[in-house]
C-alpha cells in the first residue's frame, strides 16, 4: 500500500468533524497542516477521556471525541510524521531535496 493510501485509510480515525479537513489537506498536499490536525486531535481526545475518567462525565458536544480510537490515531500521526520526513530528507550535502516519487514507495 502507498503511503498516501494508508494516510487515507487512517483518517477515518480522525474525530469526524476533523474527517473532511483531513482529506482537504490531502487534496491540497498541505501533510504540515494534517500533522496538525492530527496533533491536535490526539491532545484533544486524551483530554476529553482524562475528564471522563476524572467523573466529569461525557461533554455532549464532544461526545465524538470518545469514540475515537487513539491506537488508530497514534499510527495516522505516525504515517504523516514519517511521509513528512521522508519529503524533508535532503538528498546531498548541499541541502537539495530529493525528486523522487514516494507516492510509489513502500515501507
Amino acid at each position: 500500500m502507498k503511503a498516501i493510501e494508508r494516510i487515507r485509510r487512517l483518517l477515518s480515525s480522525l474525530p469526524k468533524s476533523d474527517q473532511t479537513l483531513g482529506e482537504q489537506f490531502i487534496q491540497s498536499r498541505d501533510f504540515e497542516s494534517l500533522k496538525d490536525l492530527v496533533d491536535s486531535a490526539i491532545y484533544r481526545v486524551r483530554k476529553y477521556k482524562a475528564i471522563k475518567d476524572q467523573g466529569g462525565g461525557v461533554l455532549p458536544c464532544k461526545q465524538e471525541c470518545f469514540d475515537v480510537d487513539l491506537v488508530e490515531l497514534n499510527s495516522l500521526k505516525a504515517e504523516v510524521d514519517i511521509y513528512l520526513t521522508y519529503l524533508e530528507v535532503p538528498n546531498n550535502e548541499w541541502g537539495e531535496y530529493k525528486q523522487e516519487d514516494y507516492y510509489d514507495e513502500e515501507y
